[in-house]
């Protein structure tokens, strides 16, 4: 019987011991460290960031060729930083309105995977070839006499634009052309 009584004196004793855990006993290794990607705005160590147009300056070379031109836009970097120039870039012909609008969207070409790394002062460039209005041309591919006043690109992977003036070469406009004869090429080492 002394037993019975016992046994649940000893378990209400032990129940009432239950206290805080004790605190685990110092060690000399630190914390370990946690940084969130989305709190960083540079690349980890030893990778280059994205070229954006806040880190670029653009213009244009010499145009050459008859009735379907080239001409390279050309981005140099202009920050203090290296960075990483690759893929197509966007390239927007603006000038005088006329029936298919103020603004002619060039089609990219497919990227090669082409592309560099541009130290500061570093350049690349993309080849933008257009038609201009050449006799057998004029009024059966599309707008004819047009003479944009500027091009407008975006880096690949920005959405922010440059834009340079012209060169007052005139620009058959091919508006929602499957193939058409003007389009812009990827990225490659100047």
């Amino acid at each position: 019987m002394l037993r019975s009584l016992l046994l649940p004196a000893l378990l209400l004793t032990l129940a009432g011991c239950g206290g805080a855990p004790a605190a685990p006993a110092p060690t000399t290794e630190p914390a370990p460290t946690t940084t969130s990607a989305a709190a960083t705005t540079t690349p980890p160590t030893g990778e280059v960031a994205r070229c954006v147009a806040a880190d670029l300056r653009a213009g244009l070379g010499e145009a050459s060729g008859e009735g379907q031109r080239t001409v390279s836009i050309v981005y140099r970097n202009v920050s203090d930083r290296p960075c990483e120039a690759r893929g197509v870039p966007g390239v927007d012909l603006r000038g005088p309105d006329d029936p298919n609008g103020p603004v002619y969207s060039v089609l990219r070409q497919e990227a090669d995977g082409a592309g560099a790394t541009l130290e500061p002062g570093g350049s690349v460039s993309a080849t933008l070839t257009y038609l201009t209005d050449s006799d057998g041309s004029v009024g059966t591919l599309g707008s004819t006499g047009w003479v944009p006043t500027e091009l407008v690109t975006t880096p690949p992977g920005d959405t922010s634009q440059l834009t340079v003036p012209w060169n007052g070469d005139t620009v058959l406009r091919q508006d929602g052309a499957t193939r058409p004869g003007t389009y812009v090429g990827p990225l490659a080492a100047s």
